[in-house]
């Protein structure tokens, strides 16, 4: 790296993110109360980041996170997005949802419980139970199903996404093709996705809807989890079945057209003054168009004499700091080589020079002050862009790597079962995979006489 170019300074990040774990946020965050799951991730998986992660925290405040996370565990399957958002467990009757699970927030706190001791204690049927309850005949997902079975929200990839990484936290990686009982539809949900990618390449809610860099994201991560796309693990998809992207090279062109040239107020004051006879917001509108000059690589997308480079989301809109990271990982997605396709000097300098706060952080905008989601985002976008001081980037779980194999073990490990033996008067629960459990179980004592009434009762 040059000595001029700008650096990330890791002490201001961790600071900004121990401030928001540590003490109170701004009253700005009091409408999101019911979203206070995604809040929590955002922080822990910054911090794992930054290699300052829950792994560093005192033991007792590992358990005081994950004795909160467990607490929104809905008990029919899934996860609300605060306490204040579920009720006590005798309230919920037999099967019915009121103040029912959402699958953000299941998502967030399967995500989080991996940073805090592990998937022990998430109820796996239920929740995969829950997960197919909220699946439509067109294959989309919702967000919740109401106390009268119906399901609600909106049929955009966000959704399709935490559904599609939640059944690979939960159930793992599925080879294209084969079946599991109990599983979701994946054919319906692939032709969704499918059904979504616009004349453009982008991808949308559907055809018929504007491509956003979101979306695109959500839909190439949803099909990198159900193995659908060429750079995935098994990949390989049988002639019968559906495959992901129905045109990769357009969807490429149109991630890398969301790069704009970004001056500040100042520059293009001083434009107007030096071009009076031209029009001065010409060479803006081109960019924000995605009107580039062309280059051998990809013709009609050189921003090689920007300063600054940020992304937006769809055509003709402002730069902000989340893009930076829906489109860097969407193209990593795509393979690693894609990510090289943007200019990646001048996206660190937008980043580090104009959205990266004093404090540490990221805004939305140049000159916001930094917020949680943004903040996130703007650290895994560098991330992405392999960034020193920030660990190794899982585009499509949005953690760091280590982060996923800690998952895909987690997972192996909640999958054994456990079994109960007593000593001494007391249960003790052993795993069946103990090196003794053969010789615990077979030395277990008679339970006392009174757990052998309740039995024996029931």
């Amino acid at each position: 790296m040059e000595e001029s170019e700008p650096h990330l300074d890791k002490d201001k990040h961790i600071s900004y993110w121990r401030r928001c774990l540590l003490t109170l946020l701004p009253t700005q965050y009091t409408s999101t109360d019911s979203s206070r799951m995604t809040l929590g991730f955002f922080i822990l998986s910054a911090l794992d980041l930054l290699s300052a992660g829950p792994d560093t925290f005192p033991v007792s405040q590992q358990a005081e996170i994950r004795a909160w996370i467990l607490k929104c565990q809905h008990p029919h399957g899934g996860f609300c997005g605060s306490p204040n958002h579920r009720y006590p467990d005798g309230l919920y009757g037999h099967g019915e949802d009121i103040d029912p699970a959402n699958l953000p927030a299941t998502y967030f706190a399967i995500l989080s419980l991996g940073f805090v001791g592990g998937l022990e204690g998430v109820k796996k049927r239920e929740c995969l139970e829950w997960l197919g309850r909220l699946q439509r005949e067109d294959g989309s997902f919702g967000e919740l199903v109401t106390v009268h079975g119906k399901v609600e929200g909106g049929r955009d990839m966000r959704h399709c996404y935490v559904a599609s990484a939640v059944r690979w936290m939960l159930r793992g990686d599925v080879p294209a093709g084969e079946k599991v009982e109990g599983d979701i539809d994946v054919e319906g949900l692939v032709g969704h996705l499918r059904n979504g990618q616009t004349y453009d390449g982008g991808i949308s809610e559907s055809s018929s809807h504007e491509a956003h860099a979101g979306y695109t994201y959500c839909a190439i991560a949803s099909l990198s989890f159900l193995n659908r796309l060429p750079s995935s693990p098994t990949s390989e998809i049988k002639s019968d079945l559906l495959p992901g992207l129905t045109n990769i090279p357009a969807t490429i062109r149109w991630l890398v057209s969301r790069q704009v040239g970004y001056r500040d107020e100042e520059e293009d004051e001083e434009d107007e003054e030096d071009e009076e006879d031209e029009d001065p917001h010409q060479s803006q509108r081109e960019a924000l168009a995605g009107i580039h000059k062309d280059t051998p690589l990809v013709p009609g997308l050189s921003l090689e004499d920007e300063e600054f480079v940020g992304f937006n989301g769809r055509c003709n809109k402002s730069v902000d700091t989340c893009y930076a990271f829906w489109v860097t990982a969407s193209l990593d997605m795509l393979g690693e080589d894609k990510s090289k396709l943007v200019n990646a000097k001048a996206i660190r300098r937008f980043l580090f020079e104009q959205t990266q706060h004093r404090i540490g952080g990221f805004g939305k905008y140049p000159g916001n002050p930094p917020d949680i989601y943004h903040s996130y985002l703007g650290l895994a976008a560098l991330a992405v862009m392999k960034e020193p001081g920030i660990k190794p980037f899982d585009s499509a779980l949005c953690v760091s790597k280590q982060q996923r194999e800690r998952i895909t073990q987690q997972r192996k490990t909640a999958s054994v079962a456990r079994k109960i033996y007593w000593k001494h008067g007391y249960p003790i629960s052993i795993r069946e995979d103990h090196p003794e459990f053969r010789e615990k179980m077979a030395s277990s004592e008679e339970p006392p006489t009174s757990i052998k009434d309740v039995v024996g009762a029931a």
